[in-house]
C-alpha cells in the first residue's frame, strides 16, 4: 500500500482531462512555480477563450495582432511586422496574402526602401479592425476580470518589463 502524500489535494492542480477521458488530479505544484510553464498554460487557455470570443469575426490571435498593428502604424513593412510578432516572414506573407485576397489588407512597395513592402488596411479592413478592437476591449476586460484594477495595471507592466528584459538579453547575445 502506498503512503499518503503529505500535500493536500488543495495544492494539486485542478482536474485535468487525461487520454482515457477520466478526470484526475495531477500534482503540478513544481511546474506552477515555473514562469514558462504558467505563461504557456495561460496562453493556451487565453487562445481557447479568444477563439470563442472572436468566433463571429472568424479571427485568430495572429490575425487580430496584424489588424491592430497595421491599423496603428502607418507604413509598417512586412519585415517589421514579422519581427514584432516573432514570426518567420514566409509564414506571415501567407497570412497577409489571404487577408489581401479577402480585401482586408493592401500591400505596396515602400517609397523609402524599394525592397520593402508596406502594409495598410483597405476600407473593409479598417471596418474589420474597428470591430476587432471593440471585441478586443471586451475580451481583455474579461481576461483581466479576476484581478483588481491596480493588479491589472501592475500585471501588464510586469509582463512588459519581462518581455523587454528578454529582448535586451537576446540582443546582447546577438552582439556577443
Amino acid at each position: 500500500m502506498q503512503a499518503p502524500r503529505s500535500r493536500s489535494a488543495a495544492t494539486k492542480s485542478p482536474l485535468v482531462e487525461t487520454a482515457d477521458d477520466r478526470k484526475k488530479l495531477l500534482d503540478l505544484s513544481a511546474l506552477q512555480q515555473t514562469p514558462g510553464f504558467m505563461i504557456r498554460i495561460l496562453q493556451l487557455l487565453n487562445f481557447e477563450a479568444f477563439f470563442r470570443h472572436f468566433q463571429a469575426l472568424g479571427l485568430s490571435p495572429v490575425e487580430y495582432s496584424i489588424l491592430m498593428t497595421v491599423r496603428d502604424n502607418e507604413a509598417v513593412t512586412q519585415s517589421e511586422l514579422a519581427a514584432v510578432l516573432k514570426m518567420r516572414l514566409p509564414n506571415l506573407v501567407k497570412i497577409l496574402s489571404v487577408m489581401e485576397e479577402a480585401g482586408i489588407m493592401k500591400r505596396k512597395r515602400s517609397a523609402r526602401d524599394k525592397r520593402a513592402v508596406e502594409l495598410s488596411l483597405s476600407a473593409s479592413g479598417q471596418r474589420r479592425a474597428d470591430e476587432a478592437r471593440r471585441l478586443g476591449e471586451t475580451f481583455n476586460e474579461h481576461t483581466l476580470a479576476p484581478l483588481s484594477r491596480p493588479e491589472r495595471a501592475a500585471f501588464l507592466q510586469m509582463l512588459t518589463r519581462l518581455a523587454d528584459a528578454y529582448r535586451r538579453e537576446l540582443a546582447r547575445g546577438e552582439t556577443a
